[in-house]
């Protein structure tokens, strides 16, 4: 069936009782996608549809008048000597299994591993361009201007440097405006359909002087809780930075670590074990 496109359910539907000639009661509508009203105007999608006409409904066949269902002659008896030869039962000849492509059922052979994975690496590269021209509209809308270049790509995984000449408007407080968009990236990404993304922004060498900063932080905070016996509860921070913590403070024998509150508010508590 033909797809039909609108801007709702109904105009595609419309159309497509337009195209068919046919009013929209008429058809039988699928609808393959729903319309979205996007973000910053790129995640926009407009309805589509399949539609057909609905059939005819079928004339009932009137029955037989009695008059007309005259009895018919019984059929003479057939010779037992004229009977036909009873014929064994045709044996169907075996239907091999259909050989599989790759060998063994559910497993993929070299080439098309090879060809998935440069699928992948097309979409994200694709991808990654498209990602770059949003990164720049959406900081010009906060007042800042960047120039975004990639450091690393994989199938899965993209860097991007931010160069600016503003970078306290890029980075925001204690990195927070930074980690918000590295989640708009990751979900723009997706969006291109990329499968499981991770993303990584930097400014300049924000993220290795975070990382010295954290270490600070919670050295800090375990003198803190040695001292007074009480848990200590960080600021929230994304799950990168709490990771980084936790692995830094886990072979400490004096204190615990373990994550508090929901997503984007969760926060790193250590504690006196």
């Amino acid at each position: 069936m033909e797809e039909y496109q609108g801007k709702t359910v109904a105009a595609a539907t419309a159309a497509a009782a337009a195209a068919l000639n046919c009013a929209p009661a008429d058809l039988v509508v699928t609808v393959v996608q729903h319309p979205a009203r996007g973000f910053f105007g790129l995640f926009a999608k407009p309805a589509i549809i399949t539609a057909k006409r609905k059939p005819a409904p079928q004339k009932a066949t009137p029955a037989p008048s009695p008059a007309s269902a005259a009895p018919q002659p019984a059929p003479s008896p057939t010779p037992a000597s004229a009977s036909a030869t009873p014929q064994p039962p045709e044996t169907p000849a075996p239907t091999s299994a259909p050989a599989s492509v790759s060998g063994k059922e559910g497993e993929l052979t070299p080439e098309e591993i090879a060809a998935r994975h440069a699928a992948n690496q097309e979409r994200m590269e694709k991808a990654s361009a498209a990602l770059v021209d949003y990164l720049v509209a959406v900081y010009v809308q906060l007042g800042a201007t960047v120039i975004p270049t990639i450091r690393r790509q994989t199938t899965h995984e993209l860097e991007l440097n931010l160069k600016t000449a503003t970078p306290a408007k890029v980075v925001g407080h204690h990195g927070r405006r930074l980690n918000a968009l590295e989640v708009v990236a990751a979900t723009f990404l997706t969006y291109q359909g990329v499968k499981d993304p991770q993303v990584t922004l930097d400014v300049g060498d924000y993220r290795a002087r975070r990382q010295q900063a954290l270490a600070k932080l919670g050295q800090r905070s375990v003198t803190q809780v040695i001292a007074t016996k009480q848990a200590v509860f960080l600021d929230p921070m994304p799950a990168r930075e709490r990771k980084f913590l936790h692995q830094q403070l886990e072979d400490d024998p004096r204190v615990k670590t373990y994550s508090h509150g929901r997503e984007p508010y969760r926060s790193l508590v250590i504690a006196p074990r």
